[in-house]
């Protein structure tokens, strides 16, 4: 499908009209197929928004244009973290993040963030013994009872992990930075987030999928490298967070 002829297509046909409701796709859609089925419609709408030709502002809403991307602001210790990692290991692969980046979609704020820096294995404990030297409370893989018992403690913590292989990550100023599909997984996989289970996760998931254009296969690609891609996703079937989309 040729999307630029598509989208070139659907402004004319809305001309100026800010938000397009599911019937008004229809109509186009059937404007010369009027016996074209609701299902077809609806697939035709999903790869729409795949190519980012529509975004959805709500249940069966939409606009014109680019979805929403994901562009965290990072915490400057953690912004910090990564200068440092860049700096003394250049060419490693990794991602430093701030867990409150998750209070945005969540119903309650965390009174304990931390910042999680993971790391390439093969270079993992190096990191963590120089990020020890510069930084106060860094910790390399806690267990679940020291992440629940001794990091509140600390403001801030540092954990370092394993970088998960071919994790989904993006960059912002020459840094590498964390995607809402490595955030989902991670807040569903890790022990670092076992504190989410239950709604607190669900909503996590909810309003990450209304906010943003949340790439399901690189989500559930990177799930299956931590060995949980059937579980998640029977997850956000069970959850029909898909279905906020559609």
């Amino acid at each position: 499908m040729d999307y630029n002829k598509v989208l070139e297509d659907l402004t004319i046909f809305f001309g100026e009209k800010m938000e397009i409701t599911l019937d008004d796709l229809r109509r186009y859609f059937r404007k010369e197929s009027p016996s074209l089925p609701d299902s077809t419609i609806r697939w035709r709408v999903h790869d729409l928004e795949k190519a980012l030709v529509l975004h959805r502002k709500g249940r069966s809403l939409f606009e014109l244009g680019t979805a929403s991307p994901y562009h965290p602001e990072i915490s400057p210790r953690a912004h910090k973290v990564s200068k440092f990692i860049q700096k003394s290991f250049p060419g490693t692969l990794f991602c430093s993040w701030n867990s409150d980046l998750l209070n945005e979609f969540a119903q309650h704020i965390s009174a304990y963030p931390f910042i999680l820096a993971d790391v390439e294995r093969d270079v993992a404990e190096s990191v963590y013994y120089s990020l020890k030297e510069e930084f106060n409370g860094v910790f390399f893989r806690p267990n679940e009872s020291l992440i629940n018992n001794v990091l509140p403690d600390f403001r801030l913590p540092i954990i370092v992990r394993y970088l998960t292989s071919e994790s989904p990550l993006g960059e912002y100023k020459r840094l590498p930075m964390i995607s809402i599909e490595k955030i989902l997984a991670d807040i569903f996989c890790d022990i670092e987030f076992n504190f989410l289970i239950g709604s607190e996760r669900r909503e996590i998931f909810r309003n990450a999928y209304y906010k943003y254009t949340v790439n399901e296969n690189r989500l559930l690609r990177y799930a299956a490298r931590k060995g949980r891609r059937d579980d998640l996703q029977r997850y956000v079937r069970d959850g029909g967070f898909s279905e906020i989309r559609k």
